[in-house]
Formats: C-alpha cells, structure tokens, sequence
C-alpha cells in the first residue's frame, strides 16, 4: 500500500514537468525567469557562501555575495560598513529577496561576534543603517540570521591552551548562578587559575553584548524590519548560559507575539542555505511535505553532539525554517527525509537501510541526513557504502553528513526543496539536472571523502610539525598541507565522478544527456587550517543523439523521467 501511493506521489509531477520542459525547448518564454538574490554571509568559509549559491543554482537563481574583500578572513573581520554602502548601492527592486548575517553586520562576521572588539552602541548603529536600507526597498524581502554565542571562543594557536577550560568554566558559572549549586566552586576556582587574566571579563562581557544586540534584533522584528529571523545556536550543550538567553529571547518573542516571524534553530553555518530556500519556496508560493524516517526510533529523542535539545526538535525546527513543513500522515508527501540518527541499534539500521535502498532503486524522491557523525563530525561509513553501491547516492534529491546534526540537516533539507521547486516551476531543465548532481558530488566529496580521509591526514602532518598547530598554520608548513589537501580531494574528486556519474545517462526535458567530465577543478583551504576545504569545478555533459537515445526504453523512475 505504501509503494503503490509513493508510485502515485511519483508519477504526476514527472507528466506535468515533462510537458514544461518540453516547452522550454522551443520557447524561453515558458520558463520562470531567472531570480536574483543577496546574501551577506557569516563569512568568507564555503559552507556560508558557496553551498547556498549550489543550492540557488539548481533553481536558475542567481545569488549574489558582496565583493570579497569585504567579507574578511579567518579573525579578521569583515568590513560591515563598506558591506552596508555596498549594499544601499544597489537596485533591491531587481532583487527577491536580502538574505543577511547579523553578526557580519553588526561585528563583521561570526567570529567578530565572540570577541568585544566592537560595542553594543557601533553594533546597534549598523543595523539601524541595515532598517533603513529595507524600508526603502519595500517590494524586496528580508531574511535575517543571528548566532546565539557558543560556548567555547573561536580555536587559535593563542587560546589553545585555556580555550575548553574557559568553555568549561561558562557551564559551571551558570550552574552555580541560576540554580545555587555551590558543590561547583572549587571547580570553577581551579579552571579558573588555567584562564588568563582578563580573558573570563572578555568572554562575559562578550556575551552579554551579544545578547543585548539580539533582544534589539527581536524589538527590530516586532516593527517589520525582517520578514523572518533566524537565532541560531552556535555550538552548545544542554546545559550553559545560552539557555539563559536562548529562554529570554523566547520570553520575547512571545510576548510581542511575532512567532510565525522569529524562529529558533541549532546550528548557525547552515542558515543562509536554509533561508536561501525559504525565500525561493516563499516567492513560489509551496511548502513541500516531508515524510521523515529515521534509522532508530529512540534515536530521535538523543541530543547530538554540539546542539542543545533532542533531535526530532532539532530536525522540526529545521525543516520549517526552510519552508517545507513535516507531511500530515505517512501517505502523503513530496519526499522522504532519511535520517541517519546517532548510534543507532543495529537491526533498526540495517531496516532503515534496506528500506532507503529499496525507494532509491525504485526512482522515489529520496533525500539523506546522515547524522551519525560521532565526535569529529563525519558521516557514517556503513550508511555511505550502501549509498556508493549502484551509484544510488546520485539518484538522491539530496544528501548531507557534516560537522553537527542541524549543519546537516540545514544543508540536505534546503537542497531537496529547491530542486522539487525547480522542477515545479519551470527551471531550465539541462542546467537544473546539472546543478543537482553537481552539488550531489560535492557533498559526496566535501562532506564524506575529505572529513573521513584527508582531513584526519593533513591534522597528522600538522601534528608531525613543531612549528604548525591545528587551530592556525602559515608559511611553508600551511603551503604543504595545502598542497597536500589539493592533490587529494583531486584525485577522490575525480574517482568519485568516474564511480558515480562518468557515462551515466540522464533526462532533462525530452531530451538525453550523458555526463562526459570534470573541468575546472579548484581545491583550496579557504582558511589558516585544514577544518574545512573549498572545492569548485564544473560538471560536463553533452546530448545523446537522438538515434541512440530513441533505441532506449525511457526510464521510468521518479528522477529519470524527468
């Protein structure tokens, strides 16, 4: 009974976007028309930048960052007041939509925002300048996003000693303030003779400014200023200052009864993909419906490392940040989310596998959250193996598995969306399918082969040199970890291609296509460190001809017959 209604979800969008394609090919006229969006990111990493422009690609949407010189780098900051000149610069009626970065405004990015460089007064003026800006573009849409502070600051070769000692000693604190526990005193005394002097005053100070701007950012919303804002839990536990302020701003929002306008979600990297989404499902006016599926049942109430509450929360919050929303019953969906959840019992795994191998080989719309991730944050090898297994993780909407459970999420979710959105709308249907796979592989790449192999590689090299560190490297040694990384992800890169999507055919449209190459491939560590690389290149793919493509019985899975 399943099967036969997922036949049912499947086959109806394939006729009506086979006959908009085939539209599209005689007439340019038939397509939605190319969207343009701003995104004033967190910082220059490519999980803020580079992952929502893949994802806006795959709707024909352009998005548009602020010059790169602008953006900072690593603990320099971003530049907020040549961003804000540079963006009441432009004609915003041209635009959708203006996804923004708090923090990158108010401080110059995120890591501005765990120091106290910048002060509450210089920060609030900013984002004044920022309200001014949106009220006189009334016809474009603002999304904003802003990271409740972690608790540790951010990994430098300086604080490297003392770093988790402090983080430690803000958890302590609030336990000792907010619920009289005094058994933590001589704890605190001892992290505290491990601390700097100055540095506790700093962090705290920090905080609080921190909090003050966001309770100002909420005060902002109840006037209009953002059509939708984002506070999101940079790193945390369960326990820590940050529930203390996560609460409060809560309190807030419910009391100036702006809910539906204010949304609370772990994780911060994830969120300019996750409000890039929103934006595009809101200009079209749709709301997929996700069927969830998670590889243990009792998995869903675990927290995951990082994050502060449970993961079916975690995961809700998410999926209506996004625009999509959770499907009314198990019958009736766009697509399936699969969640690899933490730990999970071995039978109910190797159940939730053959269940998500079975709807893959049989075409239904399936997307993947791996967040299995353990503590260093990489995806799970055995859910990975079944995925490679009969190129199936190229026939996915979507897939994720990196760093926490909501960075995941917030990454698989919001592509999944935006391709049914594409395809309901019209999108060029060859560049559409091309974007897709292309981000597909990047995550394949990105999020599997370089945090579970050359990442763990090039931390060794790090270790083996006295004169490198992981929190910051520079100089000889950073060139030859670079160059270390560079060869590596190029050669998995091109493996993964070959394994994956090398000759492997395709409809977009009517028409066939077949994927031929990989060209202009660019890997680079994007900071001082090897936590995280940036890989580009360009997917190639040339027609079939017309006799051979006729002598093949058209596929008839959900994402061939596209």
């Amino acid at each position: 009974m399943v099967a036969r209604n997922l036949w049912h979800i499947s086959v109806l969008p394939v006729l009506l976007f086979t006959s908009a394609s085939s539209q599209s090919q005689s007439t340019k006229g038939a397509l939605h028309p190319a969207e343009k969006l701003i995104l004033i990111p967190l910082d220059d990493r490519p999980a803020a930048t580079q992952f929502s422009q893949m994802i806006g690609r795959i709707a024909g949407a352009e998005i548009e960052l602020p010059p790169s010189d602008l953006l900072g780098k690593f603990t320099r900051p971003g530049n907020p007041d040549g961003i804000l000149n540079w963006l009441a610069g432009k004609d915003l009626s041209q635009y959708s939509a203006v996804v923004v970065s708090t923090d990158m405004i108010a401080y110059g990015g995120l890591i501005a925002s765990r120091t106290n460089s910048v002060g509450y007064d210089l920060a609030i003026q900013r984002l004044r300048c920022l309200q001014k800006i949106r009220r006189s573009a009334k016809g474009t849409r603002f999304y904003a996003f802003s990271a409740i502070m972690r608790l540790a600051p951010t990994a430098t070769k300086r604080n490297s000693a003392w770093r988790m000692s402090l983080a430690r000693y803000s958890t302590l604190r609030e336990r000792y303030l907010r619920e009289a526990d005094r058994t933590v005193e001589g704890e605190l005394d001892r992290l505290e003779l491990k601390i700097p002097a100055g540095e506790i005053d700093e962090y705290l100070d920090t905080r609080a400014r921190d909090h003050k701007v966001q309770e100002e950012l909420v005060r902002m919303n109840s006037g209009g200023v953002f059509d939708y804002l984002i506070l999101g839990q940079d790193d945390a536990q369960p326990h820590g200052p940050h529930v203390f302020e996560t609460n409060r701003l809560r309190e807030m929002v419910h009391n100036l009864r702006i809910e539906s306008k204010v949304y609370f979600c772990e994780g911060i990297d994830q969120h300019a993909s996750v409000l890039i989404s929103r934006a595009l499902l809101a200009e079209s006016h749709w709301a997929p419906r996700v069927r969830i599926m998670y590889a243990d049942e009792r998995g869903k109430y675990k927290i995951a490392n990082f994050e502060s509450t449970g993961v079916e929360q975690s995961l809700r919050d998410q999926l209506l940040a996004s625009g999509a929303k959770p499907a009314p019953h198990a019958l009736d969906f766009d697509y399936s989310l699969y969640v690899n959840t933490p730990e999970p019992g071995k039978a109910a795994f190797q159940a939730f596998v053959d269940s998500l191998k079975s709807e893959i080989d049989q075409g239904f719309p399936v997307a993947v959250a791996d967040i299995n991730l353990g503590k260093i944050g990489t995806g799970d090898p055995a859910l990975f193996k079944n995925l490679r297994d009969n190129s199936r993780a190229t026939k996915l909407l979507s897939y994720a598995g990196w760093n926490t459970a909501g960075n995941t999420m917030g990454t698989a979710i919001p592509a999944a969306n935006v391709y049914l959105l594409s395809r309901r709308r019209g999108t060029e249907p060859l560049e559409r399918e091309i974007a897709q796979h292309a981000f597909l592989l990047h995550r394949l790449v990105d999020d599997f082969e370089y945090h579970r192999f050359t990442r763990p590689q090039a931390y060794a090299m790090i270790d083996a040199n006295p004169r490198a560190c992981r929190e910051e490297t520079y100089g000889v040694e950073m060139a030859e970890v670079s160059a270390f990384v560079k060869d590596d992800i190029e050669r998995r890169l091109d493996e993964t291609f070959r394994e994956q999507l090398l000759g492997k055919r395709f409809f977009a449209g009517p028409r066939q296509y077949v994927f031929t190459g990989l060209s202009n491939v660019q890997v680079c560590l994007p900071w001082p460190r090897a936590y995280e690389v940036k890989i580009g290149f360009q997917l190639d793919a040339v027609e079939v001809p017309a006799s051979l493509s006729n002598a093949e019985k058209k596929p008839s899975s959900w994402l061939g017959s596209l």
